[in-house]
């Protein structure tokens, strides 16, 4: 076989290689968790990455912290109630938003909210499998334990058991106030922002600036 025959035949194996992957396509998020699970899979059964709601006010009120706090509720939970500077993305486009996620600087934190943990945990898995393990975190308990310690009518609702696997929405709320909720950006100072187990680690130290000394 010529050399200018055996140029085109490894050109032509490439190029039906090249249609085969894009035919069968890459390895979705599911098929990549899979291979992540035995490395981060001990984050979630050690309960590493579930942060505390007073973590996350703390840092939905540190001007240092570049936050992504990502709703994964339906539209209708969204409407009632949502956390202040949350942005709502259904669990499917998730993958959409890899780049941006990976692209987060020292100082990113990413946060994924549910109503009690089952569905932020499934967008954790999906974003880690797809997005270059960016610095990320899920709501412990939700948004049901966060009304539970911030509402202000907090005692008309039981606390809920974050295990819960259906992820409803167990608070009464009467109107579809969304950030306008009195809970959306408790007062940092509120009495149950002390004495919890700090675990959102930044990726380098971030200093800040001005002030004394």
């Amino acid at each position: 076989m010529k050399a200018s025959q055996m140029h085109l035949l490894g050109a032509g194996l490439l190029l039906l290689a090249s249609a085969g992957l894009a035919w069968y396509g890459q390895p979705g998020p599911g098929e990549k968790w899979q291979f992540l699970a035995d490395e981060l899979g001990p984050r979630l059964t050690e309960r590493r990455v579930y942060i505390e709601p007073a973590e996350l006010m703390a840092l939905m009120h540190d001007d240092y912290i570049d936050l992504l706090l990502i709703d994964v509720r339906d539209e209708r939970d969204w409407n009632l109630f949502h956390l202040w500077g949350a942005e709502r993305i259904e669990p499917a486009a998730l993958p959409k938003h890899r780049q941006r996620f990976a692209a987060l600087g020292d100082n990113g934190v990413v946060v994924f909210v549910g109503n009690d943990e089952a569905a932020a945990t499934e967008a954790w898995k999906l974003t880690m499998a797809s997005a270059s393990q960016p610095n990320a975190y899920i709501l412990a308990g939700g948004i049901n334990r966060w009304l539970t310690e911030y509402s202000p009518d907090a005692h008309h609702s039981p606390h809920v058991d974050s295990g819960d696997p259906d992820d409803k929405l167990r608070h009464h709320i009467e109107w579809a106030l969304g950030s306008r909720h009195p809970a959306a950006l408790p007062d940092v100072h509120h009495g149950k922002t002390r004495d919890f187990p700090r675990k959102v680690r930044l990726q380098k130290r971030v200093v800040k600036k001005g002030g004394c000394g």
